[in-house]
Formats: C-alpha cells, sequence, structure tokens
C-alpha cells in the first residue's frame, strides 16, 4: 500500500474500504469470530450513525460499503471497528457478569497485532460503481471456495439484497 495514501471525504461519496488481519493470517477463519465481528460491526454503525451498505467478513479480511457519518470520519469508524475487535478476539474484554467466558481457539493474544495497519479506501462516485463493488464483495466467498453461491455465506450483505434479511441489517441508498 503507498506510503502517501490520499483519502477523500466531506462529498457525501461512499466508500468502499478492505481492510485485512495482520500478515494475512486466517483470524477470521471460525463462525465464532466472524459472528463477532459483525456484532461489532453493528455496535459501531449504531454509534456512529453511517450508512452501512454492504459487507462481506472473509476468514482474513473485511469488505465495508459505507456513508461518511456526521459525527467522525471513516477513518475513526474504521479505527474503533478494529480496535474493538481486536481487543475482543484477544480476550481484553471479559465477559459481563454471569456469563461464561470462552476463549478463541486461535491464539491472536500471542501476535503482534490483529489487523495490517493501514485500510484501502475507494471512493464511490456512480450507481454503476456501487453495484460493481457489491457485486465483488458479494461473490469474494465463491471466488475463495468457501461456498458455491453466495447466500451460503451469512457473513455478507447478499442476502439483504436477496431477501430483505440478514443477520446485520444494512440501509437503503
Amino acid at each position: 500500500m503507498p506510503k502517501n495514501l490520499k483519502r477523500y471525504t466531506g462529498r457525501n461519496d461512499l466508500h468502499f474500504i478492505t481492510f485485512c488481519c495482520y500478515h494475512r493470517k486466517r483470524l477470521l477463519e471460525s463462525a465464532r469470530s466472524r459472528n463477532l465481528v459483525i456484532r461489532v460491526l453493528g455496535e459501531v454503525h449504531a454509534k456512529y450513525g453511517f450508512a452501512l451498505v454492504g459487507y462481506v467478513i472473509m476468514p482474513e479480511h473485511v469488505h465495508l460499503l459505507i456513508s461518511e457519518s456526521s459525527a467522525v470520519p471513516p477513518a475513526k469508524i474504521i479505527q474503533v471497528f478494529k480496535q474493538r475487535v481486536s481487543r475482543r478476539m484477544r480476550g481484553k474484554k471479559r465477559p459481563r457478569k454471569g456469563q461464561l467466558w470462552l476463549p478463541f481457539p486461535e491464539p491472536p493474544s500471542q501476535l503482534r497485532r490483529f489487523w495490517q495497519r493501514r485500510y484501502y479506501d475507494f471512493n464511490i462516485y456512480s450507481r454503476k460503481k456501487l453495484w460493481e463493488k457489491l457485486e465483488y464483495m458479494h461473490a469474494n466467498p465463491v471466488e475463495e471456495r468457501l461456498v458455491q453461491h453466495p447466500q451460503d455465506w451469512p457473513w455478507s450483505s447478499w442476502s439483504n439484497y436477496a431477501t430483505g434479511k440478514g443477520i446485520l441489517e444494512i440501509d437503503p441508498v
């Protein structure tokens, strides 16, 4: 990724954002870890009020299609999201009183980092680009041979577009 990466915000564009686990390790391999990522995404979405237009959670990376928030720039949203996921996956946040503590089977606490430092941000400037990026995201699990059809990968917004229902509600654009 270029060191002089320029981000364009404040134009009310949608942002197609991609970021990877540290050294592209498959730290989101388990359904449990992907479910945690979905929960955190829902929390951050509720806190900052950006439009969540699309997403896919893959074993080693995440794609998001979001709007700009009136409260904070996309960089802050991604920072908070990554920190929350990292802390919970590393076991730094204990469950509420009365809940059973079950550590994740992966050893992310032994890694230097959970996420790669930076992220890729592509401004969506047309309806055509919006659908191109959504199709790309939703095809990701099929391309990676994780499933045969996007409907078989619940950790994406595909089902929201196909049926109107999914594990995380998305916002219309």
